[in-house]
């Protein structure tokens, strides 16, 4: 028997595998996300038939690099309580919160368990750039940048955040996008 999805519970993904009893490393015998949809967009759920044995294309094994994110597509975030399904391009910052990461995105925001620096490797750099050691920002989420006296750039996000690059990043970023 494969995996199935329960349609019960319209915002909710409901994924399990009756023949094993107990979950192998790599496997989930249940999972019980609620989502909170943030675009009317729907939601899409494909559900393989695996063989047994198979990791799944969800757990990724140490030797295998991720994939760059780029702007259209979608991420799973969650920390635990909540999840989100989140276009790439609907991030507007990255924090570094310790050994997480705070995501910011339209009005919310959400820990979770990576570090910054897994999360930049992730990341398209055509979109996204390091402001600094403890934030990333995404640079279709600029309303105006203006030059510090102190050589450094500062960014004004579309929500009103203001992300000022460190004094190395400003120079980086000026000698690399040719302001």
């Amino acid at each position: 028997m494969g995996r199935r999805a329960c349609k019960i519970f319209p915002y909710t993904i409901f994924i399990s595998d009756p023949t094993e009893s107990r979950a192998a490393p790599g496997y989930c015998s249940a999972i019980y996300f609620p989502i909170n949809y943030k675009n009317s967009t729907p939601l899409l759920v494909a559900i393989q038939e695996e063989s047994v044995g198979l990791p799944t294309p969800a757990v990724e094994s140490e030797e295998s690099e991720a994939a760059i994110l780029h702007s259209n597509d979608s991420v799973l975030l969650a920390d635990g309580i909540k999840c989100w399904i989140v276009r790439i391009e609907d991030i507007s910052l990255l924090e570094a919160c310790f050994n997480c990461t705070l995501v910011h995105f339209f009005d919310d925001r959400l820990l979770i368990r990576r570090t910054l620096g897994d999360c930049e490797r992730r990341l398209d750099n055509s979109t996204f750039f390091r402001a600094s050691r403890g934030c990333i920002v995404n640079l279709s989420h600029v309303k105006q940048s203006r030059l510090l006296e102190d050589e450094r750039l500062s960014f004004l996000l579309n929500d009103g955040k203001e992300v000022v690059f460190s004094r190395r990043q400003s120079v980086y970023f000026r000698k690399t996008r040719g302001l």
